[in-house]
């Protein structure tokens, strides 16, 4: 098997462990370079797009999915945990995508644009970031309390899912209490790892 099959079958996460921790070797240089390549063709489309929607102008969209790239590459070794390499990543695109607002916001209040839009541009970021972070963590969950936690965020009661999953009232108020706790517990570990 080639270093490159090799490397696609391992998670985000091993592969920035393996930039984490590249030696000084060709051999651990090369192998680093192929695995941020690799996490690159991943994540780049989505990210880029993600920018798109949210910035004016599609050139700085470009500019700061590229500045996004080199900081991750620079900040991987001393930043990155090992945990939820996607959030990491998003999270710092969200920070220059605030900073670009900010300058914006500054040359805005001078020329006397409306600020106020670009504010609601950087919360609605804010938003998606925060929803794909709970996507992300329901994924974590078994199927049963998946089930569960959907079904009570379209507004049922735990005696409706009760009698819909036939499974015991109290069985489904303790698995959504659980997957409560570990959904709380997963978005404040990916916050703090972003941060």
């Amino acid at each position: 098997m080639s270093t490159c099959e090799n490397l696609e079958s391992r998670s985000d996460e091993k592969l920035a462990d393996l930039i984490k921790g590249q030696g000084e070797t060709f051999a651990q240089k090369q192998e680093a370079e192929a695995a941020f390549n690799l996490l690159y063709e991943r994540h780049a489309a989505v990210l880029l797009g993600l920018l798109k929607v949210r910035c004016s102008s599609h050139v700085v969209a470009g500019d700061i999915a590229q500045e996004t790239w080199l900081r991750a590459w620079q900040k991987i070794p001393e930043y990155f945990d090992g945990s939820h390499f996607r959030g990491w990543l998003f999270q710092i695109a969200k920070n220059l995508l605030l900073d670009e607002f900010r300058k914006k916001k500054m040359t805005s209040l001078s020329e006397g644009m409306d600020a106020p839009d670009m504010q609601d541009a950087a919360q609605a970021f804010i938003n998606q970031e925060e929803k794909q972070q709970l996507q992300d963590c329901l994924s974590q969950l078994d199927d049963s309390r998946q089930q569960i936690v959907k079904l009570r965020l379209s507004g049922q009661s735990h005696r409706e899912i009760s009698d819909q999953l036939q499974i015991d009232y109290t069985t489904v108020q303790t698995r959504f209490h659980r997957a409560k706790q570990f959904l709380e517990e997963c978005v404040q570990s990916t916050r703090k790892e972003t941060a």
